[in-house]
């Protein structure tokens, strides 16, 4: 940077800078948005917690379903074959 700066270049210069100022984020502005975040996160976690939450009450549906599926052709199948069988 040179000292003989005309006094256009230095307007010149001023005007870039004052037109780049409003865009810089404030201690309020970054406080803000990390309070935004937040709570976008944790309606994003509930979200998946719920989400977890079905999920496990279908599975343990489904394995309970299962179990007695199978119960149930194990007897079928033990009183189609007769007492004989295994006893």
């Amino acid at each position: 940077m040179t000292a003989d700066l005309s006094a256009l270049d230095i307007e010149r210069r001023l005007t870039a800078i004052e037109s780049t100022l409003p865009t810089f984020a404030t201690k309020a502005d970054i406080h803000s948005l990390r309070a935004e975040l937040k709570a976008e996160f944790g309606e994003l976690k509930a979200e998946l917690h719920a989400r977890e939450a079905r999920l496990i009450k279908w599975v343990a549906g489904l394995v309970v379903a299962g179990a007695a599926a199978a119960a149930g052709v194990a007897i079928a199948v033990n009183q189609i074959l007769g007492p004989g069988v295994g006893g």
